[in-house]
């Protein structure tokens, strides 16, 4: 018999550690901000990532001019890919920023 694996681990989280109470609203808020600034450090690794591809294939661009037109044409699809990747990283950061300022009685009034 098929298990449902989320409801499990929904199941688990909810619990606690040895069947203790679920986490407060504080508590998840920590945790989602933690999570999302481990998103915003991974968003800006690949955007790293993407602009030194772009780097290389504009140095082969210039090296071989027989793959030119391919390696210009990647080159730009991959700062464009860098630019998405930074900018959506930057929308998380500024989520992070905003609600990581605020206090857990701020929370609870909103």
């Amino acid at each position: 018999m098929p298990t449902n694996k989320r409801a499990n681990k929904r199941d688990e989280r909810g619990a606690g550690e040895n069947g203790a109470a679920p986490p407060t609203a504080d508590e998840r808020l920590h945790g989602l901000l933690a999570d999302l600034g481990q998103l915003r450090e991974y968003l800006d690794e690949r955007g790293a990532h993407t602009y030194e591809l772009a780097q290389r294939f504009l140095a082969n661009a210039k090296r071989d001019p027989s793959s030119r037109a391919y390696d210009e044409r990647q080159a730009t699809m991959l700062e464009y890919q860098h630019y998405i990747w930074r900018e959506i990283a930057g929308r998380v950061g500024k989520l992070v920023e905003l609600y990581g300022e605020r206090q857990p009685s701020d929370a609870a009034e909103s």
